[in-house]
């Protein structure tokens, strides 16, 4: 590969509209559905771009590991630090104390371009609810890239030198069409993952890969040809990006049609003088200019975003234009007081960049995760929301000796009511009866009873089965947890009831069965129906409007729940088939009219979308006791 590889302004021009694909689609454009396959786009340029200069230095013998890694941290990591460092004085001014110590743990993983692992495995997804509040969303795509250039160079190297370079795109179009079928695959059956990792988009980097060892070897194109090739092209990335959405199956199939169409219009802008009339349109120097500062555009606009969600504004009107308008402004400033001067800077060697840049900066956001994390993300912030400390309103970690500790009888540490000799009864049951125990609480003292509680996630009654009708957990300690409970004139047992909803569903008529054998023991059984759950946002917005730091919006949209009432099947059956059985049903004091209240007396209720606080549990306790009165005191025996 003796030719050059000079530049492409073309190839700028289809950089802007990959970065501005993303943009328009995180600006909530409804006509860009499919905006994001702008990342993908991005994958094939810098595959090729990436490519081309590794297998040049390879086959000039002058390929050198720190040389390569030189590049990346002066072309990459400034802009990234200079972003991570500066959005963490918004984050700090913001974010909630559980957001700020995520964002935190998501800032060292993005620094150590691990972050698309730490996304896998902390959110529901790209697209589930609340990503828009995580400013650090977008960083999973440069660690997929990073972590493809960790591994390519190696693989490239040892290819070659095993082939001589015979055969080598054969063998890496052979291996493409693996990959292809892996992101299939991956993307049909494990659609999580698929997104977020590296194997399902290696084929992506792997297609501008293999058109960079091929490059200097394409034949000359006759222009009317190449017209039509840049037009297919440019069709095959802008369809996508209006028909696709977040409900396809991605990446896989959906994902190779403008990877395929970003591979032709580099082909077709090969040859200067007889370049594809969309690689003339794209060359233009206003695409070329957004082109230029597309990496800075695609790191600053996501934040930007992120905090106008995070304070409850809408990114529309003139609200989404001034965030664009911000985002093109900031990423200027980055591409021209950080990007292009650190290029020039005086870092001969791959140790001069570590020590000057790397290390620094590592020792710095260590040090910010360290400090956040051990600050449970400085709550003290926001005093106005001291039902979300975890340590006095959390019933994950107020009773953490109780839940998910799979202990029974502990009484000395897990006990509700008053303390006596006689253990009166029991509460059982998965983390919602974990998130009931402050209410249950109520009752015990008002009616003199001691109750002892032991739940675990999972563990409605007995240990949930899982889709392929295995056992989640090893049934040992909820088997025993019943039999102990048994032993006592109470029995209170509450669950996530929602879950089952499906009268053919193994979960559901083991339930009904075991309320059933229970019911046998003449024993006084309660069953607890929690509030219905809410949504993130509307949560969100809660605390917002009670932090009243930065009230943006009408408070009253957030005072309710929009949830309807909405029984669970299960428990309706309940209802019909155990009318001995003792329901206490927090929606008969919290909801009127379809609407259930998700404040009392100023206090939020819950802890997340879907369980209560400990201080919302003793309020539903309150207002039940005052209203309806004790049910342990009225419950009556089953048989």
């Amino acid at each position: 590969m003796s030719n050059s590889f000079s530049y492409r302004p073309d190839i700028d021009g289809l950089r802007s509209i990959a970065v501005l694909l993303v943009l328009f689609f995180h600006a909530k454009f409804t006509a860009l559905s499919g905006g994001f396959i702008g990342v993908d786009v991005f994958f094939v340029i810098s595959g090729f771009l990436i490519s081309i200069i590794i297998f040049k230095e390879i086959n000039e013998n002058q390929f050198s590991f720190k040389t390569f890694y030189l590049r990346r941290i002066k072309r990459l990591a400034p802009a990234l630090i200079a972003l991570l460092f500066l959005i963490s004085i918004p984050a700090y001014l913001f974010l909630f104390p559980v957001d700020f110590e995520r964002f935190s743990r998501n800032l060292i993983h993005s620094y150590l371009t691990t972050s698309n692992f730490y996304l896998w495995q902390n959110t529901g997804g790209y697209f589930s609810a609340n990503t828009d509040l995580n400013p650090l969303m977008h960083t999973w795509s440069l660690a997929v890239e990073e972590q493809f250039y960790f591994v390519w160079p190696i693989l490239f190297i040892l290819l070659n030198k095993i082939t001589k370079g015979q055969y080598l795109i054969q063998i890496m179009a052979t291996c493409l069409i693996g990959l292809i079928a892996l992101s299939i695959y991956l993307a049909n059956f494990y659609s999580h993952s698929a997104y977020f990792l590296l194997p399902a988009r290696a084929f992506e980097l792997m297609m501008g890969a293999i058109l960079a060892v091929s490059y200097h070897k394409l034949p000359s194109i006759k222009q009317n040809i190449n017209h039509a090739i840049s037009i297919a092209g440019i069709l095959l990335i802008l369809l996508p990006a209006f028909i696709i959405n977040k409900q396809s199956t991605f990446p896989g199939l959906n994902a190779l049609w403008p990877c395929l169409g970003t591979v032709l219009l580099i082909i077709s802008g090969k040859d200067t003088n007889q370049k594809g009339v969309i690689n003339s349109v794209i060359s233009h120097k206003s695409l070329i200019g957004i082109g230029l500062i597309s990496y800075s555009l695609y790191l600053w606009h996501w934040p930007i975003f992120s905090f106008v969600h995070y304070l409850g504004l809408e990114l529309s009107g003139i609200i989404r234009i001034a965030a664009i308008i911000l985002s093109f402004v900031i990423a200027y400033l980055s591409w021209r007081f950080i990007e292009q001067p650190v290029r020039h800077l005086n870092l001969p060697t791959f140790a001069s960049a570590m020590k000057k840049i790397m290390l620094p900066s590592f020792i710095v956001f260590t040090t910010m995760y360290l400090l956040i994390d051990a600050m449970e993300g400085f709550p003290h912030r926001f005093n106005k929301l001291e039902e979300f400390d975890k340590k006095i309103n959390f019933p994950s970690t107020v009773r953490r000796k109780c839940h998910d500790a799979f202990l029974i009888e502990n009484i000395d540490q897990c006990w509700l009511g008053v303390q006596k000799e006689k253990i009166d009864g029991m509460l059982i049951g998965d983390s919602f009866a974990n998130h009931s125990a402050a209410l249950i609480d109520v009752f015990a003292k008002d009616a003199g009873l001691l109750i002892h509680d032991s739940t675990a996630g999972s563990n409605p009654i007995l240990t949930r089965f899982n889709n392929q009708g295995k056992l989640q957990k090893d049934p040992e300690y909820a088997i025993k947890r019943l039999e102990a409970a048994l032993k006592y004139e109470h029995i209170i047992i509450s669950a996530n009831w929602s879950l089952y909803s499906n009268p053919n569903d193994l979960n559901y008529t083991r339930l009904i069965q075991t309320i059933e054998e229970i019911s046998k023991h003449n024993k006084k059984i309660s069953v607890i129906i929690s509030l219905p759950g809410t949504t993130k946002l509307n949560l969100h917005k809660l605390k917002l409007a009670k932090s009243a730091k930065f009230v943006l919006f009408d408070n009253d949209f957030a005072k309710i729940s929009k949830t309807q009432y909405w029984e669970s099947p299960l428990a309706t059956e309940f209802k019909n088939r155990f009318p001995k059985v003792n329901f206490i049903d927090m929606k008969d004091v919290m909801c009127q009219n379809s609407l259930c209240n998700l404040t009392l007396d100023g206090t939020i209720l819950y802890r997340n979308f879907n369980h209560l606080n400990t201080i919302g549990g003793t309020l539903i306790g309150e207002k039940y006791l005052k209203e309806i009165g004790n049910p342990l005191i009225s419950a009556k025996y089953s048989k």
